[in-house]
């Protein structure tokens, strides 16, 4: 009997190596979820509503800055339409992304972690595979944007090199203004000064999930909260059921995210929750898998400076006469802590909380 774990890690094939390999009627063991891990109906409400969409094609407008800085407080996440990017040009990265998978699992593997031959690029599965007791049903190839640094994306997958870098350069100037916005509300400004401790690094992923033949007793990705500054994700259009927002801090219910031609998710993540000292919220989520087809998402990541220190912003604790709630860390070391065990919702950020 082939060892599941060991093919898809060890031997460096991923999931969707798996899935080329063996036609699958029942899901591997490895992937079973436990029961309170597994997204069950009961679990989900019934209305996506609450999800806002903002229209940020003035992003001038004290209306858009006070939606943005209301979703940011009360769900940490928010839907924006009307940003810039051309539609065709989201779908390539769509199409980019399913190209790269598409991929020999030959091609796949000259960009396995440890031995990728991108400093830049690298591919895995899961997300904490040596430390999970369940696997998640997913790959993802990860990209670091260093644009000051000669020749970073030289050895990037042809496939798809062209659409990642025009990805992170369109990207980059939006998630800057929702940034100036969110740090505006809080009495501060950006500069030269704290630019790096708050978009200082941009990194990419293209999250596979391929077909899964007992959905329901698999995750994903198992639910989370982001631990830079902000990310903002492009969904595949058509693909519905898929990812989940947590409604509420307290409770076990969840928010469906549903696909918008056109749309770029954004949610707060921990570093923003720490800045603003709990005036912004870094959403838990997580991501639902589909029995009848495959399906990518590109999520963004904004965040500092790995030698940033993080802690409440000095104005937000002025203003308001108030003590921080949080004790100071090295952005590596907060780093270190969240990669260093699975998937396990804000168990990383609470860990700071006085």
């Amino acid at each position: 009997m082939m060892d599941v774990r060991d093919f898809v890690v060890s031997q460096e094939n991923g999931v969707k190596g798996l899935v080329d390999y063996l036609t699958l009627t029942t899901l591997p063991s490895p992937y079973i979820q436990p029961p309170q891990e597994r997204l069950t109906s009961d679990k989900i409400l019934s209305s996506s509503s609450q999800i806002p969409v903002i229209d940020v094609s003035e992003w001038t407008d004290t209306d858009v800055a006070r939606e943005i800085c209301d979703a940011a407080a009360k769900l940490g996440l928010f839907q924006i339409v009307n940003h810039g990017i051309a539609p065709e040009d989201l779908k390539a990265m769509i199409a980019a992304a399913h190209g790269f998978f598409e991929l020999s699992r030959e091609e796949r593997r000259m960009y396995w972690r440890g031995s990728s031959v991108s400093e830049t690029a690298w591919l895995t599965t899961s997300f904490s595979s040596l430390k999970e007791s369940a696997l998640e049903w997913r790959d993802f190839l990860k990209f670091e944007y260093l644009p000051t640094q000669h020749d970073f994306a030289a050895m990037w997958p042809l496939v798809c090199k062209k659409q990642v870098i025009d990805h992170f350069k369109r990207i980059k100037p939006i998630a800057k203004n929702i940034l100036n916005i969110l740090i505006n509300n809080l009495n501060s400004t950006i500069d030269e000064s704290n630019e790096k401790n708050l978009m200082g690094t941009m990194r990419m992923n293209f999250n596979y999930y391929p077909e899964c033949p007992e959905p329901n007793l698999a995750v994903g990705t198992g639910r989370h909260s982001d631990i830079n500054t902000l990310t903002l994700l492009l969904q595949e259009d058509g693909v519905l059921n898929s990812l989940y927002a947590r409604a509420t801090e307290d409770g076990d219910k969840w928010i469906h995210v549903p696909p918008i031609p056109g749309a770029i998710v954004v949610n707060i993540g921990d570093v923003l929750q720490i800045l603003s000292n709990d005036r912004y919220r870094s959403v838990e989520h997580c991501v639902a898998v589909n029995k009848l087809c495959s399906r990518v998402s590109i999520p963004v990541f904004c965040g500092p400076v790995h030698d940033s220190v993080i802690e409440p912003l000095p104005k937000v604790l002025e203003k308001n006469d108030e003590m921080t709630r949080y004790r100071k860390i090295v952005y590596s070391d907060y780093l270190k802590g969240f990669f260093g065990r699975p998937h396990d919702g804000k168990k990383t950020i609470e860990s700071l909380k006085l």
